[in-house]
């Protein structure tokens, strides 16, 4: 490991040891080798333990490539470094500690899908019919209040719920909090809430202090409250946190992002050392200046001036088309010539757009020239139909009272359990105040009788539940993965259907077992939960709907 590569203020920043520390990081600047080469230097000059250090990001494809980063300069040690998203890092600390504040250890994690089930169950128990009421606006708006200051300080929230005419959101609000309770189900918000009120927490937080002594955050701008209470609580007694962002990159205050996080940081921490990175290894002169002539508006900003470590280039184009039609046709026109013109491939080309429903127009021009591209955000493969079916299968499987996976997979396939069945079951454990699963699993307590396809779907779940208690010492995660496409029909009702669909969708779960057995292979002894907890934890930057190796990229800014 060369420091000698790194320009004077990267090189400031890295061998910055002791104390807060705040790199403000102009875009291109180079702060993911910053802060990789400030791990790896912890770790091989200064003696720093790798298991002390914690490294959080925004995406799984930025930890990923930061961990192998480390293992480039330092070797195998650096996989013991704690690299993980605010998510994934809340989950491996709820998971461990969590029953402090009486969290199991086996909670299901619900993503967007699940959060607006929840509701449309609720709503249809309160009469209202979810196709005259958004569920996605509901949960934004119990997310907004989950992740507001009131809620996290436990204050009063009755100000922050909105008032609608045709449906009582408070009684919602309160359901859906107790559903989830049920459920042993945590939604997105609630893992960095529930982790902010659990690092309060004295003993559980002295545990994790004693083991982590350093950390970094990365684009320290777009942390919301709870992300900024979590990285404060954990470096709080060392005071070793280094934080890495650009106040002009803050982009994401429509969903809790608070600039003032990094405005304040040399208040929140008065002998924090500041060191800004001005040189651009990205962008030509050119794009620098005209972004600096647009961003210097900004209120509220720390005045930075980056310099092009590549000098001058071709001014910027601004284009005036007439319609999106005369604009698409001048994008790919464009790409059409430089690829002759200068020998470029089609990866080499992206276009920028601002909402998805502009890309339609890209996407037909495109295809016109018959130019391969990928979207970045549209139907991603953990989304597809029968992904997200096989998956409800493995999250009932590893929890039980998750009624959100159960009332999926209990007549996919098509096995004779109607909808009236279902709505009884419901019902029956609305009365009871148990979980649906209960009324099926112990139905004569509950003076239910079950039809012959309700029993069989019982027992044949509960072979399935027995098998995966015995991950990883008898069975493999791919065995169970492989029992439910079998034993459930799953496989047999597509084969059966015969069509293009089906066979596509065939395709698509046997890349999704080979998924697993990838994972097997990289995680050797992982649990049911532990693979669940990683593909919910998927964020969109991780994933792409294509595979596609020269493809131009088309995705919103």
């Amino acid at each position: 490991m060369d420091l000698q590569k790194l320009n004077q203020e990267q090189y400031n920043a890295v061998t910055h040891i002791e104390g807060p520390l705040l790199i403000l990081a102009g875009a291109g600047s180079g702060k993911t080798r910053v802060i990789t080469y400030r791990i790896a230097h912890l770790i091989k000059n200064i003696g720093i333990p790798p298991y002390s250090i914690v490294a959080v990001t925004f995406t799984n494809k930025a930890a990923q490539e930061m961990q192998n980063r480390i293992k480039a300069l330092i070797g195998p040690i650096g996989e013991s470094v704690m690299i993980k998203t605010f998510h994934s890092l809340a989950v491996y600390i709820l998971r461990r500690h969590g029953e402090a504040i009486g969290i199991p250890s086996n909670f299901t994690i619900y993503d967007d899908h699940d959060q607006e089930s929840v509701i449309k169950d609720i709503l249809r128990n309160l009469n209202i019919d979810p196709k005259a009421v958004k569920p996605s606006m509901i949960a934004e708006k119990i997310s907004r209040i989950k992740e507001s200051k009131h809620y996290i300080e436990g204050g009063d929230i009755t100000p922050l719920l909105p008032k609608f005419h045709s449906f009582n959101f408070p009684e919602i609000f309160t359901q859906y909090h107790e559903k989830c309770k049920a459920a042993n189900a945590l939604d997105f918000s609630d893992l960095l809430v529930r982790t902010v009120q659990l690092l309060r927490n004295k003993e559980v937080l002295h545990k994790l202090q004693s083991r982590w002594k350093y950390f970094m955050i990365d684009e320290y701008q777009d942390t919301n409250l709870a992300q900024y209470l979590i990285a404060k609580y954990l470096s709080s007694e060392t005071k070793n946190i280094c934080v890495v962002g650009d106040d002009d990159q803050s982009i994401y205050s429509w969903r809790g992002a608070d600039i003032r996080n990094i405005l304040n940081f040399e208040k929140d921490y008065p002998n924090a050392m500041v060191i800004t990175l001005h040189r651009n290894y990205r962008s030509t002169e050119p794009i620098l200046n005209a972004a600096w002539h647009v961003i210097k508006h900004n209120y509220n900003r720390k005045d930075k001036n980056l310099t092009s470590h590549r000098g001058d280039g071709e001014p910027i184009i601004v284009c005036t088309t007439n319609n999106e039609y005369g604009e698409a046709e001048y994008v790919i026109n464009t790409i059409v010539t430089l690829k002759h013109r200068e020998g470029y491939t089609n990866k080499d080309f992206a276009i920028f757009y601002r909402t998805n429903a502009q890309s339609r127009i890209f996407e037909e021009f495109l295809r016109k020239e018959n130019i391969p591209y990928v979207v970045i955000g549209s139907v991603k493969f953990y989304e597809r139909k029968e992904i997200k079916d096989i998956i409800a299968y493995m999250r009932f499987i590893a929890n039980q009272h998750d009624g959100v996976s159960l009332l999926r997979i209990i007549n996919t396939p098509t096995r004779g359990i109607g909808a009236s069945t279902i709505e009884k079951i419901r019902d029956a454990a609305y009365v009871n105040g148990v979980s649906e699963w209960d009324i099926i699993a112990s139905s004569e307590a509950y003076a239910y009788k079950l039809s012959p396809a309700l029993t069989e779907f019982k027992n044949s779940m509960q072979k399935l539940i027995d098998k995966a208690k015995e991950i990883p010492m008898h069975y493999k995660l791919s065995d169970i993965c492989i029992s439910i496409f079998n034993d459930t029909q799953y496989k047999k009702s597509l084969e059966d259907e015969n069509s293009i669909e089906s066979r596509g969708r065939l395709e698509n779960i046997d890349a999704f077992v080979n998924s697993i057995f990838e994972y097997e292979h990289l995680h050797p002894q992982a649990t049911l939960d532990e693979f669940l907890q990683d593909i919910s934890l998927l964020t969109p930057a991780d994933e792409t709907n294509g595979t596609i190796q020269d493809a131009v990229t088309l995705m919103t800014v």
